[in-house]
């Protein structure tokens, strides 16, 4: 069966025509003052009657996304900002005049907010309106934040992707249950952020609430129902910051010591040690050099145990905290399919054999306002029968107006002997039409001893999202000698149609529904002569009600 390519051109010309009929628009967004405090809040989650919080701007009004868009929050938050020379604070007070039914859990640091009484945060540190840093907590404390890049597309790449929720900043939170609902107070240093130059500072900055016995999601800044609190560009404004200049030097050494006695027919004491450092330079506000001598991952948490039932890869996610910082800065591909850089293939070898390594560099961040940059280089030392290899990594992204970017990557791995080599080339880029429609892709090419053709691979994508319908288009190649060995490939040799069409139907009374959702999805994959080899369509509606009921 041959590849229906003039299918999928329609699909792109029809997402090119939509595209075409979008436009610009805005509106004022609310602003907030950040005030210096003259006392800093007691951190027991009262908020009320703590006199901290006095001086103090505040939001209010929130608006729901959902189930009524654009209608006033059936519950009244009010959100407190303030500073005191080294830690930015927040007070939060989200009433509700049923207590008593306030949803809550005592799950884990980053679990699932959507199903219990939560509220959020997100603050463009840079005023970018693309990337943030999030936090959120619950009426029992739980801790909750992750890193966005681009506004969280690709948000299930390596290392979190662009959405990094493996990444762990140091902060405070306390919550307390109240007569009046409940409330929460976070303290949150300055040194766990990331934010430009200047003594005074104007930020990006959002809210959420989620109270689901009512299925009702509601932010500062409303927001149309197909998007969520990462999208930064439409967020509002924190001024007046004035945050203190950062520290330029972190150090975290580690020494490791074992003795023994007995065992031996000597009887005689064995003893030995390691020692190692990390070390964190700000080479600018924005810029960060990282460095590792003899890495110590002992206390990285183990990854999940997966059974693979099928000739095809198994992912796992980076959780190593040395490659988790701005990890989406070095992310290029196709999400859990075709990576190009996959931090994981340093230090870890075939069959999941730990691989020493021995140190290594690590430069990332933003230069010239809206210019991102990466730059990593590792070395690893032989075990057994694995030999040493140096790991480069050369990443650069511009952003533009509106959501779009454009860059480049190089990945480079040399290891010991003649031709032990491999490098991948690729461009990427995002182009950012109106207010709801985008087309990204990308072009790669690898370089390997005796792969001489049929090295490259690309993406195509059209993603179109409304209030009632999202569209999403895309065709991947890949050829049978592409070969990115420090990135991540499901497989090889084929091209790659899927299309999704989504629709939301809200119906103002029929029967207590709140939403109607029919949508379908397709994918099928050809090999290099067209063959059909495997294929997925599928086809549902979900129906949800007010009560939250769902089919």
């Amino acid at each position: 069966m041959k590849a229906t390519t003039p299918l999928f051109a329609s699909f792109i010309v029809l997402g090119l025509s939509c595209a075409l009929s979008s436009f610009l628009w805005g509106e004022e967004k609310p602003s907030l003052q950040a005030k210096r405090l003259f006392v800093n809040p007691q951190l027991d989650g009262e908020v009320i009657s703590d006199p901290a919080w006095d001086v103090a701007d505040k939001a209010t009004d929130f608006t729901q996304q959902r189930p009524y868009n654009g209608r006033p929050a059936s519950q009244k938050t009010e959100v407190y900002v303030g500073y005191s020379k080294d830690t930015l604070y927040l007070g939060v007070v989200c009433f509700d005049s049923e207590p008593g039914k306030l949803i809550v859990s005592d799950s884990g640091r980053d679990s699932n907010l959507s199903d219990v009484d939560s509220f959020m945060v997100i603050f463009d540190s840079f005023l970018d309106r693309q990337n943030g840093l999030m936090f959120g907590t619950t009426p029992t404390s739980v801790e909750y934040d992750g890193q966005i890049i681009k506004e969280g597309s690709g948000r299930f790449g390596s290392g979190g992707g662009a959405v990094n929720m493996n990444w762990d900043a140091k902060w405070v939170v306390k919550s307390r249950v109240t007569e009046y609902g409940w409330s929460a107070e976070f303290a949150i240093p300055f040194q766990s952020l990331r934010y430009g130059k200047g003594d005074l500072q104007d930020w990006g900055i959002n809210f959420q609430r989620n109270i689901p016995r009512n299925d009702e999601r509601s932010f500062w800044v409303p927001l149309e129902r197909q998007y969520n609190l990462y999208r930064v560009s439409e967020a509002g404004t924190l001024e007046g910051l004035r945050p203190p200049s950062q520290k330029s030097l972190e150090l975290t050494p580690y020494v490791l010591g074992l003795s023994s006695r007995g065992g031996t027919v000597s009887n005689e004491p064995s003893s030995e040690g390691d020692f190692g450092v990390d070390a964190k330079y700000l080479i600018t506000p924005s810029l960060t050099l990282d460095a590792t001598y003899n890495t110590d991952f002992a206390q990285v948490e183990a990854d999940e145990v997966q059974v693979n039932l099928d000739r095809f890869s198994i992912f796992l996610p980076e959780k190593r905290p040395f490659f988790l910082e701005n990890a989406g800065q070095f992310s290029v591909g196709a999400p859990r399919e075709l990576e190009l850089f996959f931090s994981r293939r340093i230090g870890i070898g075939a069959g999941g054999v730990q691989q020493p390594i021995a140190g290594g560099l690590r430069l990332s961040g933003k230069v010239a306002g809206s210019t991102n940059i990466g730059l990593l280089h590792m070395q690893t030392e032989a075990v057994n029968e694995l030999l040493s290899n140096r790991y480069s990594v050369a990443r650069v992204n511009q952003e533009l107006a509106n959501r779009s970017s454009l860059g480049g990557i190089i990945v480079s791995r040399d290891g010991e002997g003649v031709e032990n080599f491999n490098r991948t080339y690729a461009v990427d880029g995002t182009w950012g039409i109106g207010n709801d429609t985008t087309i990204s892709g990308f072009l790669a090419k690898t370089d390997s001893p005796d792969l001489d053709s049929d090295d490259y691979a690309g993406r195509l994508r059209f993603n179109k999202s409304t209030q009632s319908l999202t569209q999403s288009y895309g065709y991947t190649k890949v050829g049978g000698n592409f070969n990115p060995e420090v990135g991540f490939l499901a497989r090889r040799n084929y091209e790659k149609i899927d299309a999704l069409l989504f629709h939301r139907r809200r119906p103002e009374d029929y029967y207590g529904v709140f939403e109607i959702r029919p949508h379908t999805y397709y994918r099928a994959f050809f090999d290099e002569t067209g063959y059909y080899e495997s294929g997925f369509w599928h086809i549902d509606n979900h129906i949800e009600w007010h009560n939250g009921w769902e089919i």
